[in-house]
C-alpha cells in the first residue's frame, strides 16, 4: 500500500542487504499498479532513494539489482516518466549494469573453463549447475535492463548516445544466449536500431548475419517471425545481403516458403538477394523455382502479387533459372493466364524468359500470332511495352513476321505509335527494336518500305535525338534493313541517313559510334559511290590530329603559336585539316540528318590517290 510507502523506503537505509531486497520488493508491488506510478515518481524522496541505492548498492546483490531494474522498467512502459527517468540518468546506471555483467559473465566462463582440468567429475558438475543459475538469474536481469533501453530509445538523442556506448555489439552477443524471452528482445530491439544506417553498419561488422540465420527457423513462430523482419530491414545492405546468402539463407528461405505465415516476408528477402546476379544461380539448386513458378500459375487473384512476381521477375533473368521455369507446361499455364488477366509483371516475366538464347525462347513460337494478336488489342502501355518487348525477343529466323504484319495490320498500329507525341518513350523504343526484329524476314522489307516506315523512322531519328537509347536502337534497325534491296534503296536514295551515321562517328556514346560505323560498313559494302565519300571521312576522323599537324606545319606556325595546344611533342587538340573539312559548319550535330555528304571541298590530292586512303 502506498500508506507504507515511508517504511518501505526507511528499509533501504538498512545495513543489511536483506532489508534493502525487502523494500525493494516491497516497492516493487507498489509500481505493478500503474495508477501508482504518478504518485510515486512525483516523491522526490522515493526517486531520489531508489536512484542512490541502485547507483551505490546495487553492484552488491543481483537480486536487489533485479528489484531496482523491474521498478524503472516500470515507469519506462510510459513515455511520460522518461524525461524524469532521463533526469535521473536511469538509463546511464542501466547500461552501467549491462556492461558489468557481461565482464562477469565473461570472467566466470574463463575462470571455469581455466579450473575444469583441476576439478574431478562430481566437482565440476557441481561447478556447472552453480554458473547455470547464476546465468538464469543474469538472463532475468539483461532482459529487463535492455527492455528499458529499448523503452527509452524511442528518444532518438537517447538512442544515439546508446549507439555510442556501444550497445549493438552488446545485443548480438546477447543472441549467443538461450533465454527466449532475451533472445526475442534482442532481435527486436536490434530491428528498431536498424532502421539507421550507423547501426546497420555496426551490425554488420559485428557479424550479425552468422549471429541471426541460425534461427530461421526458429523455436517459435514468433522468434522466427521478428528474426525475418530483421533481416529484411538489413538485407538492404549488398554486404549483410552476401553475407546472409554465405549463411545458407536461401535454402531456408525458400523452406519459409511452405509455411503460409512466413511466406510473405520470405518472399521479399529472397527477391532482395535476387537482385544479386551472383546469387541468381543458387536458386537454381533449391525448390525455390517450382515453388514459385506453382504460386505464380495459380495465384487466386488476377494480378500476381508483386513482391512474388517480381521475384519471378528477377530470377527470370538467369539462363539456368529460366531453362527449370520454362518449361513446356510451366509456358503453356503463364501464357494462358497472360491472355486471361493481361498482367503487366506476368508479361515482364515472359519477356525475361523469352530472351535466352536456345531451347527457351524457340519455345515462345508457338504462342507469337497470339502475342500479337493481344499486342494489338490492349490500351495498357506497360503490357504494352513488355509484349512488344517479348515479340523483338523472338529472332528466330523462322517466325513469319511479314504474315503477322498483315493479319494483324501491325502496320497501321507501328504507324499509330511512331507518330509524334502519340506514345511514351519506352513504347517508341520497343516499338523500334520490334521492327528491327521483323526486318530478319525478308519478306518484311518491301511491306515496310511501301509504307514508308522507313522515312518514319528516318524523321524519328531527328525528333529524338537527345536519346541515346532510341538513336541506337534506330541505327540497329537500319542495319538491318541495309541487307535487304528494298529498304536499302529507301535509306541510300530517298533519305540523308548515310550523311546522319557520319555524324554518329563523332558521337559521345561509345556504342552508338560502334553501331553508326558498321552501318557505314554496310552501306559502303552496297554502294561504291557513297563508299568512296565515306571512307574519305573516316580517314578525317580518325587522323584529325595528324591532319592539324600537317597544317600547322604548312602554315610555319610553332607550338607556341597557338597557345600551347602542342605540349611535350604530342598534339593535344583536335582539328581537322581545312582543305579536308566537309561541310564544316554544321556536319557534326546530330540533330541534322538531312545534312548531304558533299565532296567539293576535298583536296585534289585525295581525288587522285583514292585507293591509296586506308578503309580503316
Amino acid at each position: 500500500s502506498l500508506d507504507n510507502l515511508e517504511s518501505y523506503l526507511e528499509l533501504l537505509y538498512e545495513d543489511a542487504i536483506d532489508d534493502k531486497i525487502k523494500g525493494t520488493f516491497m516497492i516493487l508491488q507498489l509500481v505493478r499498479d500503474p495508477d501508482n506510478l504518478e504518485e510515486l515518481i512525483a516523491n522526490d524522496q522515493f526517486m531520489g532513494v531508489v536512484t542512490r541505492v541502485f547507483r551505490e548498492e546495487a553492484k552488491k546483490s543481483m537480486d536487489l539489482m533485479i528489484n531496482l531494474v523491474y521498478v524503472f522498467f516500470a515507469f519506462s512502459n510510459f513515455n511520460t516518466f522518461h524525461p524524469t527517468l532521463t533526469e535521473h540518468k536511469i538509463g546511464d546506471m542501466v547500461m552501467k549494469v549491462v556492461e558489468l555483467e557481461m565482464k562477469r559473465d565473461a570472467h566466470r566462463k574463463e575462470e571455469l573453463q581455466a579450473r575444469a582440468g583441476q576439478l574431478s567429475g562430481e566437482e565440476k558438475e557441481k561447478e556447472l549447475k552453480k554458473a547455470k543459475i547464476t546465468e538464469k538469474k543474469q538472463d532475468k536481469l539483461l532482459y529487463v535492463c535492455f527492455h528499458v533501453l529499448l523503452n527509452l530509445a524511442e528518444d532518438i538523442s537517447v538512442e544515439r548516445k546508446m549507439k555510442k556506448r556501444s550497445i549493438t555489439p552488446m545485443l548480438i552477443q546477447m543472441l549467443q544466449r538461450k533465454n527466449p524471452e532475451l533472445l526475442l528482445l534482442a532481435v527486436a530491439f536490434l530491428k528498431k536500431l536498424s532502421i539507421f544506417r550507423e547501426n546497420k553498419d555496426d551490425m554488420r561488422d559485428a557479424g550479425v548475419a552468422g549471429a541471426i540465420i541460425k534461427f530461421v527457423p526458429g523455436n517459435s513462430d514468433e522468434m522466427t517471425m521478428a528474426v525475418l523482419r530483421l533481416m529484411l530491414n538489413l538485407s538492404f545492405d549488398t554486404e549483410v545481403r552476401g553475407e546472409l546468402v554465405k549463411e545458407g539463407a536461401i535454402p531456408r528461405l525458400v523452406e519459409l516458403l511452405k509455411r503460409p505465415q512466413f511466406r510473405h516476408v520470405a518472399l521479399k528477402l529472397l527477391y532482395q538477394i535476387s537482385m544479386d546476379d551472383k546469387c541468381k544461380s543458387m536458386f537454381t539448386y533449391t525448390e525455390c523455382l517450382p515453388i514459385v513458378m506453382s504460386m505464380v500459375q495459380n495465384f487466386p487473384e488476377r494480378l500476381v502479387e508483386k513482391t512474388l512476381v517480381a521475384l519471378a521477375v528477377n530470377l527470370a533473368t538467369n539462363s539456368r533459372n529460366a531453362e527449370a521455369m520454362a518449361t513446356p507446361e510451366n509456358l503453356n499455364a503463364l501464357l494462358s493466364r497472360l491472355f486471361q488477366t493481361k498482367d503487366p509483371l506476368l508479361a515482364k516475366m515472359l519477356r525475361n524468359l523469352s530472351q535466352h538464347e536456345g531451347p527457351v525462347k524457340m519455345r515462345f513460337a508457338e504462342y507469337v500470332s497470339d502475342l500479337a494478336a493481344l499486342t494489338r488489342k490492349t490500351e495498357n502501355p506497360d503490357l504494352l511495352v513488355e509484349l512488344l518487348g517479348l515479340l523483338a525477343n523472338m529472332t528466330m529466323t523462322d517466325i513469319p513476321f511479314s504474315q503477322i504484319l498483315i493479319d494483324f495490320d501491325m502496320i497501321t498500329f507501328l504507324h499509330k505509335h511512331l507518330a509524334q507525341g502519340a506514345s511514351e518513350d519506352d513504347i517508341i523504343l520497343e516499338v523500334v527494336i520490334f521492327i528491327g526484329t521483323c526486318v530478319l524476314d525478308p519478306k518484311c522489307a518491301p511491306i515496310f518500305a511501301d509504307n514508308h516506315l522507313v522515312q518514319v523512322l528516318y524523321d524519328l531519328m531527328a525528333d529524338k535525338q537527345e536519346d541515346d537509347e532510341i538513336v541506337l536502337q534506330i541505327t540497329y534497325t537500319f542495319f538491318r534493313c541495309l541487307q535487304h534491296p528494298q529498304t536499302r534503296d529507301v535509306l541510300l536514295n530517298h533519305t540523308q541517313v548515310v550523311s546522319y551515321f557520319v555524324d554518329l562517328l563523332y558521337d559521345k556514346n561509345v556504342e552508338i559510334r560502334k553501331m553508326a560505323d558498321q552501318t557505314l560498313d554496310v552501306v559502303m559494302e552496297f554502294d561504291p559511290e557513297w563508299a568512296r565519300q565515306i571512307r574519305l571521312r573516316k580517314f578525317q576522323i580518325y587522323n584529325a590530329e595528324w591532319l592539324q599537324a600537317i597544317e600547322r606545319e604548312d602554315q610555319g606556325m610553332g607550338p607556341e603559336d597557338d597557345g600551347g595546344l602542342v605540349r611535350g611533342g604530342g598534339i593535344q587538340g583536335f582539328g581537322m585539316h581545312q582543305n579536308l573539312l566537309i561541310d564544316d559548319e554544321g556536319m557534326f550535330d546530330r540533330a541534322s540528318p538531312h545534312l548531304k555528304l558533299t565532296s567539293d571541298n576535298v583536296h585534289d590530292e585525295f581525288d587522285d590517290d583514292e585507293d591509296e586512303i586506308d578503309d580503316d
